[in-house]
């Protein structure tokens, strides 16, 4: 029983104690989330992915929910986007 278990590979990258808001995120919110934290409108993001603009909103709204930012641009900030 003791060659069944198995011990998790550590994870690489960012120490502990340093969350990143991005590993939080699908990689379509955090895709939609990087274009709007350049400066691109939902309706150009939209444009760009081949999304609808209300499908860029939602994705945006989950980016906010899930991140705890109540703006664009604080969404930026803690995406690391923004000073």
């Amino acid at each position: 029983r003791a060659l069944l278990r198995t011990r998790r590979p550590a994870r690489k990258g960012r120490p502990p104690g340093r969350p990143s808001h991005a590993d939080q995120l699908s990689p379509r919110e955090e895709e939609v989330a990087q274009l709007a934290v350049a400066g691109l409108t939902n309706r150009e993001i939209a444009a760009t992915l081949h999304l609808s603009p209300r499908t860029v909103e939602q994705h945006i709204a989950g980016a906010m929910r899930k991140t705890g930012a109540l703006s664009r641009r604080d969404l930026a900030h803690r995406l690391g986007g923004a000073p």
